[in-house]
């Protein structure tokens, strides 16, 4: 029971564990209310997967402080990542049109065929899911701003230790 109280109380296990039910909340919304993800939305799971594959390595290595300030990093440049997704839902940016809404004119039936097969079914300017007026790229804004203030805590109480 020690070993498990140790492991709870562990910077490294805490951040991972968190990433790890970020990911799981999101193939849970994409699975079980049919949300498909759009191409913003895949790249901002990237860096959760890698919080949660390096915080393997650092548990084992035993590099707290390097593993938070590399999971830092990742959810600063994850927040960037959201914000951007936010602004393009709203349509304050125009993102590439693969992966947006567009009304080009088609010269022929087989440049309208080529589109559709190159379109993605989620457009990252569309905002197909949302709770209380919030997409899920702006739910995301709101958790990394919580992950990245836990991180400086964990990182300034490391200092002190």
């Amino acid at each position: 029971m020690n070993h498990l109280k140790q492991l709870t109380h562990n910077r490294i296990f805490q951040i991972s564990l968190l990433s790890t039910l970020i990911i799981i909340l999101a193939y849970i919304v994409e699975i079980f209310a049919k949300v498909p993800p759009c191409e913003l939305c895949i790249y901002q799971r990237i860096p959760y997967f890698l919080v949660v594959f390096f915080g393997v390595i650092f548990f084992i290595l035993k590099k707290e402080k390097v593993f938070l300030l590399f999971a830092l990093i990742l959810f600063i440049v994850n927040f960037l990542l959201s914000f951007f997704h936010s602004l393009v839902e709203r349509g304050f940016v125009n993102y590439s049109s693969s992966c947006t809404s567009n009304n080009n004119n088609f010269e022929d039936i087989e440049s309208l065929r080529q589109s559709l097969e190159n379109t993605p079914i989620a457009k990252c300017d569309e905002i197909i899911f949302s709770v209380m007026g919030l997409s899920l790229a702006n739910i995301n804004l709101i958790v990394l701003t919580l992950l990245i203030i836990i991180n400086i805590l964990f990182i300034v109480r490391n200092e002190k230790i």
